[in-house]
């Protein structure tokens, strides 16, 4: 049986990052898979109280914070070309965007939370309030998660240690990132728009 470096060296390219984020990656995604079935099967059941709470989230706030975590995504890859390239400087500034990006997605879905309850609208309201917080809160946990890894790589990157296996632990991060990334655009649609 092959490994991925094997079967990736074969076809001439390796793999990004390493194995164990791979594996993590995919037990953390089968977990919100089975998060998501079983939101999908309470909304089939309570249809209408689903579709009436949906109503009061902002389709607006979620498309933002969409593009804010596509953008960040797109300076993570350039933090890691940077790294590649072994110019420390770049890496290190793409990595800082990529956090204030995070930053602003923290501060945006802080306030979105601050309307919902100040609506009246928490975890206990219904069973779609219950999802939503949910789910965004482990979204939530994640970012943080991954914004800690970003802040602490760039400045590794800032002191000029854009070795080899720096780059290959930023790998790791980016796909941690992408990831998050992934998370939210399926959040997005499910909680907010279907």
């Amino acid at each position: 049986m092959k490994t991925i470096d094997t079967e990736s060296r074969i076809f001439g390219k390796k793999m990004p990052g390493t194995e164990g984020i791979w594996t993590f990656i995919l037990i953390d995604m089968m977990v919100f898979l089975l998060i998501f079935f079983v939101f999908i099967i309470e909304r089939l059941g309570n249809f209408e109280i689903y579709q009436q709470s949906q109503r009061h989230l902002s389709a607006t706030w979620g498309f933002v914070n969409t593009l804010i975590l596509i953008t960040s995504s797109w300076m993570v890859v350039e933090a890691v070309h940077a790294a590649k390239l072994k110019n420390s400087i770049a890496a290190s500034r793409w990595l800082k965007w990529a956090f204030l990006l995070g930053g602003v997605f923290v501060i945006n879905k802080v306030i979105e939370y601050y309307i919902k309850i100040d609506a009246g609208y928490g975890i206990t309201t219904n069973s779609f309030f219950t999802f939503y917080f949910f789910i965004t809160a482990i979204h939530f946990l994640h970012l943080l998660a991954g914004m800690i890894f970003l802040w602490a790589y760039s400045r590794s990157a800032r002191d000029c240690k854009t070795t080899l296996s720096y780059t290959t632990e930023l790998e790791n991060v980016g796909l941690f990132w992408h990831f998050v990334d992934a998370l939210w655009i399926f959040i997005f649609p499910i909680l907010y728009l279907i």
